[in-house]
């Protein structure tokens, strides 16, 4: 129901914004009328390729459209979506992304996403960087030849920004939006022995600051959760016990305003496994940091809810039942009978990736987009861009924020 009411809002309201904007008095007389607050609400509700018409047309619309304030709030209202890169990439300097929307057509589910030839992205090296982060509609790419460089793009406005180090600042293990300072910021980790060293990269002042944390020794993984103020990875080593995975703090937490980093447990009981860590990814459900956790031999998923954030209490809430159509997980190996890369390798076959209008949205290597509704105990498969049997999908929201 609030899917379709958002889609009639949205085909009143652009009609009339369309009207206003083509009237004989202009935009700026229409507007006069009107006290701004209600401007703000009728404006923030449109699509975001609209507004940029709304600003090229009307002064006082591209000051109030171009504010940080209407940003956020239009931010806020955008729907979530997928937004995919096929792996068809990997052979001419075009990006192939796509968005994936349900309120589509059935047969035009996949929206292609446009990318500027003339951006730095597309000047690369044959083989298109990859699609590494999204976070509030800015995405960042990274290409690794013949030196690590990032691409931050925002596809609705095209503003770019290309960050090439100087240095080699560790490896690159979150992106996220501080809202405080409203500034776009890089996380790195380095290994310095069996501390790790945690760096932030500010987007627009191009400026680091090292972090120093009580808990030097977790060096995390690369796939953040970001709610409530803070950036969440689970812990991928334990520096100073390698061999013996810390479950009491198994979850790095980043404060973005204080940039305060300190480690939490992971939910369920003490595994002692790094086998069983490896098959945990984090992820958001309705403001609410969420943790699933794959169990291969089981053809099942757990999935944990954090209900209260201060006193740190997990609910687990549901099992998902991952065999579709009599197919299971791949169990067979490419390699060897090494135990935890055989965990490694299968786990990866499996990909949570968001919540979307109550279900769980997770990419199944070779078999495409998947979505478990969690009242209903069902799963149903999504058919991928076509041509495409393998890419990247991520969480997306149309945005008007600025990167630099």
């Amino acid at each position: 129901m609030a899917l379709q009411c958002f889609t009639w809002i949205t085909q009143l309201l652009c009609p009339l914004v369309h009207n206003i904007r083509h009237t004989d008095e202009g935009p700026e007389g229409i507007l006069k009328r009107f006290p701004d607050c209600l401007i703000i609400e009728i404006l923030s509700r449109l699509p975001a390729d609209c507004l940029l018409r709304c600003q090229r047309d009307c002064r006082v619309w591209k000051e109030l459209i171009s504010s940080q304030y209407f940003s956020t709030l239009h931010l806020k209202r955008a729907r979530p979506e997928l937004i995919i890169q096929c792996d068809r990439c990997f052979t001419s300097h075009e990006q192939n992304l796509f968005i994936f929307d349900e309120s589509l057509n059935k047969e035009k589910m996949f929206r292609k996403v446009l990318i500027k030839r003339e951006l730095m992205i597309n000047k690369v090296n044959k083989h298109s960087p990859l699609l590494r982060y999204s976070c509030e509609g800015v995405l960042l790419f990274m290409d690794l030849c013949p030196r690590p460089s990032h691409f931050i793009i925002n596809p609705i406005t095209q503003e770019e920004v290309t960050v090439r180090h100087k240095f080699n600042p560790g490896y690159l293990c979150a992106f996220y939006y501080c809202s405080s300072t409203r500034e776009f910021k890089l996380l790195y980790a380095r290994i310095e022995g069996s501390r790790c060293q945690y760096s932030i990269y500010t987007v627009r002042t191009q400026t680091w600051r090292e972090i120093h944390s009580p808990t030097s020794n977790s060096l995390p993984n690369i796939s953040p959760a970001i709610v409530n103020g803070a950036v969440h990875l689970l812990v991928g080593k334990d520096l100073g016990k390698p061999d013996t995975p810390p479950c009491a703090n198994g979850i790095v937490v980043l404060k973005m305003d204080k940039e305060e980093i300190s480690t939490m447990p992971h939910p369920g009981s003490i595994c002692s496994s790094w086998i069983t860590h490896e098959t945990m990814s984090l992820l958001v459900k309705d403001e609410s940091l969420c943790l699933c956790q794959l169990f291969i031999f089981e053809d099942a998923m757990d999935i944990w809810i954090l209900e209260d954030y201060e006193t740190w209490v997990w609910t687990k809430r549901c099992k998902v039942n991952l065999v579709f159509n009599n197919e299971v997980i791949c169990r067979s190996m490419p390699f060897g009978n090494l135990s935890y890369w055989q965990v490694v390798f299968m786990s990866w076959q499996i990909q949570p990736l968001h919540f979307q209008d109550g279900e769980l949205v997770f990419y199944w290597y070779y078999r495409g987009l998947f979505m478990y509704n969690m009242d209903h105990n069902t799963l149903r498969n999504i058919k991928g861009p076509p041509g495409s049997t393998r890419y990247i999908c991520m969480p997306y929201k149309k945005s008007l924020l600025t990167i630099a």
